[in-house]
């Protein structure tokens, strides 16, 4: 009881801070998104209605909405593919040593701006880049490949590559629960590889593979450099739809714009979590 009351105590500070910085803020997007937009003030007036969220149903809004849902859950699918296998060398093959350089390796290119950081795939998948250059040194192409850049291609390219540690890290928390004795019975009961793989490690693992998926879901929802860098010129995602909105100086679509996004994420996050036990990455092992 003792050290539950100490522990309250101590994370009391960071709930208020994240209760005024966090929880507040959004409270008064939610709020605001109810009221009118008053044209003579260039400001909104608390007229209750909604007509801001009925005017996400035009033509174009909800397509924004479902692609840019649709692009998070792709790259977080791919996202998992690609760092489950490193996060299970990290953690079951690599010495403390490797490790430490392996995820050294995934967080040195956080040391450079984002902006950057999708520029330079543009000089990688363009016409005159690194991939194109090849491709047509050696003969398999005569021309340069075109969907190589300004496609959805080129889009899942740069939220992979930016958010690829976040899902890294958790899935390496989440491995600490797997006991190297349940591998070794495994393996003594003459289970395969893939069979223990599929029945104790990623069953063990659900936790962190949810963590995983939602952190880079959230983000590249939120993403729009990505997008702009390397998407065409009719791409959208929510974060762009609503700084144009905002240029217009309809707040009220803004925030109610927003407001869908943080309810359909909520609800990803509370169904998510009965399926997937999220809290169980908290536990001790």
């Amino acid at each position: 009881m003792f050290q539950i009351k100490r522990g309250l105590s101590l994370a009391i500070p960071a709930f208020l801070l994240l209760a005024i910085v966090g929880f507040i803020p959004l409270l008064i997007i939610l709020y605001w998104s109810f009221w009118a937009w008053d044209p003579s003030t260039y400001w909104i007036k608390p007229d209750l209605s909604f007509d801001a969220y009925l005017a996400i149903g035009e033509v174009g809004r909800w397509t924004v909405l479902l692609s840019t849902f649709g692009k998070a859950f792709f790259a977080a699918i791919l996202c998992l593919l690609v760092g489950y296998p490193a996060a299970m060398a990290i953690h079951f093959v690599a010495t403390s040593r490797w490790a430490f350089i392996l995820m050294a390796l995934f967080t040195i290119p956080f040391f450079m701006s984002y902006l950057i950081r999708a520029f330079s795939w543009r000089l990688v998948l363009g016409r005159k880049g690194l991939i194109n250059n090849f491709l047509v040194d050696i003969g398999i192409v005569d021309q340069p490949i075109d969907w190589l850049l300004f496609s959805d291609f080129a889009v899942m390219v740069g939220l992979v590559a930016s958010y690829l540690p976040f899902v890294i890290f958790p899935l390496i928390l989440s491995m600490q629960r797997v006991e190297p004795n349940f591998i070794a019975a495994s393996q003594d009961l003459g289970a395969s590889f893939l069979r223990t793989l599929f029945t104790i490690i990623i069953p063990l693992t659900k936790p962190g593979i949810f963590a995983g998926f939602l952190f880079v879901f959230v983000m590249s929802s939120g993403s729009s450099t990505e997008v702009k860098m390397l998407g065409g010129a009719g791409e959208s995602m929510i974060s762009i739809m609503i700084n144009d909105v905002m240029r217009v100086v309809n707040f009220p679509l803004a925030f109610a714009i927003s407001g869908v996004t943080i309810v359909l994420l909520l609800g990803i996050i509370i169904v998510g979590n009965r399926v997937f036990g999220l809290t169980k990455l908290f536990e001790d092992v």
